[in-house]
């Protein structure tokens, strides 16, 4: 990789007329057109800033407490409580961290886009200069579809903005949806399938593919999700890694065949501090990221039927004759949690993992997946674990959802699903028509891999949004942990109760527009009951 991660802040500060300006008042052409787009270098320096902003783990590791997967007890780093329980309100500093960065990362892939023929062909292969155009507009590409995701219709900016243009109004989610798949059909063939080791990790020909069936499937259009996912499959270059589950998170193993897109962290350049908003205080960790009884409830037992129909379930041991993707993502009370070497034991007497204890868990459990194999540094840049972006098990099962809504229901269609749910350590009953025979119980057992296989991913929140969902998994008690073994507390043989929440079905499928971008932009209109 050729230093996507270095000068971040150095480089947008110069582009810019000033780093704390919203980004749809950001004029990056001045200074650029005078001291940029010379060399080659200049080029692949400012793609790289393009890069840069994917690698936001420190606030995206919050959005599925934004779900009825995750709770956060604290405010801080991201205030995402309020988002969870149903109080947010348009000051929340969660919906501007994801309007800004993600404006930002667009300005910067249009500086790109505008500048970049500056550069004499002499000074930069026109191979390369059209390689560099497509990365930037799959970068931009890829925030355009979260923005819709997160606030539905959003300004669409292609170019960098003058002064005129600062007070842009929004573009509906079908315009700027249908600008995401142009865009990302237009670019895909000019990406290489694979690059060398110096520069793993840029955007794919796979990469952007799967991005468009994302975007298809997101938006119902189900024949173009397969034939986007398809295409991504008959690559030949992505597989379900097959050498452990939590080495693709953990940082073990960041060129797995299974991942086509990460935003990248490297020692000792690049961190974040994900270990302490993950861990517990064995891990030394701040238990800022929790996981729920709703996420652990819908892991199925050990012969593929749900924990109320299986024979296998005991209330009293849930952990045991659960999908091993279970203990894999979520460390339980009374299973043998090893993680790095420290065992966890939350249910022992007086363990500093327990039940309010100082730092621990409000649910009981805690996260294991995407907590790092190494820790070094303070608590704000102990981690180097890469954050996955994009994954061949999503191409599959976008795969699957897009066949099943179309009532194709087929045995390529049980395939994909079994390759998910039976990698290796996995090894989950494998699906067929005998056991799921009809467009019903495939839609079940689909949204039900997607929620345990992309636990603590961001898929949670666009996934209870577009099967408009929301309104029945998100109000009332948060559920955590069934407390049987700690005597001393009220709650002692019941299921922890964390907080209640509520979910307003006309306003909370979208986020609110940032309420200073509207002080700033007269043309932008809050979206509804805000």
């Amino acid at each position: 990789m050729k230093r996507l991660l270095i000068n971040i802040f150095a480089f947008i500060c110069l582009l810019s007329a000033s780093c704390s300006k919203q980004l749809n008042k950001q004029p990056l052409d001045e200074v650029a057109s005078t001291t940029y787009w010379q060399t080659q270098a200049d080029a692949i320096e400012a793609v790289n800033q393009c890069y840069a902003y994917l690698s936001n783990i420190d606030v995206d590791c919050f959005l599925s407490c934004a779900t009825d997967d995750s709770y956060a007890w604290s405010g801080w780093p991201v205030d995402v409580p309020a988002v969870g329980n149903g109080t947010a309100t348009a000051q929340q500093g969660t919906f501007n961290d994801y309007w800004s960065t993600d404006y930002k990362a667009i300005a910067a892939c249009n500086n790109v886009l505008d500048n970049i023929g500056n550069i004499p062909s002499s000074a930069l292969p026109d191979s390369l200069a059209s390689r560099y155009r497509s990365e930037a507009r799959f970068i931009r590409s890829y925030f355009y579809q979260e923005l819709i995701g997160l606030f539905g219709a959003v300004p669409l900016i292609e170019h960098i903005q003058t002064p005129s243009q600062f007070d842009a109004a929004r573009t509906s989610v079908d315009s700027v949806a249908a600008f995401v798949v142009s865009e990302l059909t237009a670019i895909a063939d000019s990406l290489p399938v694979s690059y060398d080791a110096a520069d793993q990790g840029r955007a794919t020909r796979g990469a952007a593919l799967a991005e468009l069936a994302r975007m298809q499937l997101y938006q119902a259009n189900y024949a173009a999700a397969i034939t986007a996912a398809q295409s991504v499959m008959s690559l030949g270059v992505y597989s379900i890694d097959q050498t452990g589950f939590l080495n693709l998170f953990n940082g073990n193993n960041p060129n797995s065949p299974e991942v086509i897109f990460a935003g990248q962290y490297l020692q000792p350049t690049a961190a974040s501090g994900l270990a302490t908003w993950v861990g517990g205080p064995t891990l030394g960790g701040w238990s800022e990221v929790t996981p729920t009884e709703k996420l652990v409830d819908d892991y199925e037992c050990t012969d593929g039927q749900t924990i109320a129909n299986s024979p296998l379930y005991r209330v009293d041991t849930p952990y045991i004759h659960r999908d091993p993707r279970l203990l894999m993502t979520v460390m339980m009370p009374g299973a043998i949690n090893v993680v790095n070497g420290d065992t966890i034991n939350i249910a022992a007497p007086h363990s500093i993992d327990g039940l309010g204890q100082n730092n621990a868990s409000f649910t009981g459990y805690y996260y294991k997946k995407y907590f790092p194999s190494v820790v070094n540094g303070q608590y704000y840049n102990n981690s180097f674990n890469n954050e996955i972006l994009i994954r061949y098990a999503e191409v599959l099962l976008t795969y699957a959802e897009a066949k099943i809504e179309s009532n194709q229901i087929d045995q390529t269609v049980y395939a994909a699903i079994n390759q998910v749910r039976q990698r290796t350590g996995v090894g989950q009953p494998a699906a067929s028509a005998a056991n799921y025979p009809d467009q019903a119980s495939m839609r079940t057992l689909v949204r039900r891999e997607r929620h345990v296989e992309f636990a603590m991913e961001p898929q949670r929140l666009f996934d209870i949004r577009r099967w408009q969902i929301a309104d029945s998994v998100m109000p009332g008690i948060l559920y955590g942990v069934l407390n049987n073994f700690d005597p001393t507390r009220s709650d002692y043989g019941k299921h922890v109760q964390v907080e209640t929440r509520v979910f307003n079905p006309a306003r909370d499928y979208l986020w609110a527009i940032p309420q200073n971008e509207l002080l700033l932009n007269s043309n932008l209109a809050q979206n509804p009951n805000w």
